[in-house]
């Protein structure tokens, strides 16, 4: 009724609508083109599905080492156990006032320093003992720092801890204040040993626990607390200092060992990821993949997590055999429900059937930079056939 409103406001769009219209209505009716109904015919599509377990595809699902560098995460992981060791890298900047860089050398002292951590994370048994050494760095590193560069790692074997105090989530620790003090002359004169900040290095079994980064949004980033003096005929002063983190690392040495044959286990920290993979080859080469769903199921007897994490995996196209590299393109996320992960892999599938590389998907966990879970997954062994990974894939083609 608008449309006529609006026509009749301008006499000549009115009749030429008139005269237009009927022609519309004709055209309208008549039959799609040729192209057209051969598109839209469901007539010429034909439907099927291809099931690995009805159709025994063969399929494997193998561990994969990956080198991790968890400078990005927002947790600081220290402990160990027999199997594997995580120590943290820890550099505070510390923009030291003229004032105290003057008095060095005359008559500044160092009373105390104290380094302060929140835990916001903890793995495995809580009831083991927490021994840490904190021990001054001597050589270079970054947020890049992989395992791989600790044996480059150079540090003083003797570590500073004077005494530990634990009260609730709060990890304080007293430190030697000449520390401190090397530090501050650090930055009086370059020419001297640089600050490189610390390593918390665990001694014997120790429970691994987790504390707030400096990168974090949150309260509770580490600090140290310094308390200088001066007392001298001329000036008397008593100062507390606090500096923040700058920059930090945490380092996980080795991997937990799979708890059983029929497991496969994806763990967060450690770089341990799983390759899995399906012959497509009884796909038709002419294939539209509508649906790919993958579905692994849970050790629920093996996973193991700790205090905080996210729940979920992702599947990553390997683009290559030799690298194993992956592309970030064709990713996607395996949800949890009940005792499974699974999500929608169309994607992968489809780019290998029309490349004709099949290199497989690699399987992470969702935030693998952060604690030190263990994603149990039955792997593809023989006795595992009602849990072992399943591909169910919905495709269509034209019809010969």
């Amino acid at each position: 009724m608008k449309l006529f409103s609006l026509l009749r406001q301008n006499p000549f769009s009115y009749w030429l609508f008139l005269f237009v219209f009927p022609f519309l209505i004709v055209s309208c009716s008549d039959d799609p083109s040729s192209l057209g109904s051969d598109l839209l015919n469901q007539d010429n599509i034909v439907v099927s599905t291809l099931d690995s377990f009805n159709d025994t595809l063969t399929q494997k699902f193998e561990p994969f080492n990956a080198k991790l560098s968890l400078g990005a995460s927002d947790v600081l992981i220290v402990g160990k156990d027999a199997n594997v060791e995580s120590q943290i890298l820890l550099a505070f900047y510390v923009p030291v006032a003229s004032k105290y860089l003057s008095d060095l050398d005359s008559g500044l002292t160092f009373l105390s320093a104290n380094i302060s951590f929140t835990r916001n994370y903890y793995y495995g048994d809580t009831l083991l003992p927490f021994n840490v050494g904190i021990h001054q760095v001597t050589s270079s590193w970054n947020s890049l720092f992989t395992s791989d560069s600790l044996t480059h790692l150079t540090y003083d074997q003797n570590s500073a801890v004077q005494s530990t105090d634990i009260s609730g989530d709060l990890y304080s620790f007293s430190v030697n204040p000449n520390l401190a003090k090397e530090w501050f002359n650090a930055a009086k004169d370059t020419a001297l040993a640089k600050n490189y900040g610390i390593l918390i290095k665990p001694f014997g079994a120790t429970r691994f626990t987790g504390f707030t980064a400096s990168t974090s949004l949150n309260a509770g980033v580490p600090s140290i607390k310094i308390v200088v003096k001066k007392t001298t005929a001329f000036e008397s002063y008593e100062d507390t200092l606090v500096y923040n983190g700058s920059v930090d690392v945490h380092v996980i040495k080795g991997t937990f060992p799979e708890p059983s044959t029929k497991t496969l286990t994806i763990q967060n920290g450690t770089g341990v990821q799983g390759k899995l993979w399906f012959d497509l080859s009884k796909l038709p080469q002419d294939a539209v993949v509508n649906t790919a769903k993958v579905i692994l199921s849970i050790d629920t007897v093996n996973m193991k997590v700790g205090s905080a994490y996210s729940d979920g995996l992702l599947a990553y196209q390997i683009v290559d055999s030799l690298t194993d590299s992956t592309s970030t393109q064709f990713l996607v996320s395996l949800s949890r429900s009940g005792n499974t992960y699974s999500g929608d892999v169309a994607r992968i599938i489809n780019i290998a059937l029309q490349s004709k590389i099949n290199y497989g998907m690699l399987i992470t966990s969702s935030y693998q930079i952060k604690g030190l879970e263990n994603f149990a997954l039955f792997n593809n062994d023989p006795s595992n056939n009602a849990f072992k990974p399943r591909l169910t894939i919905t495709y269509s083609q034209k019809k010969k």
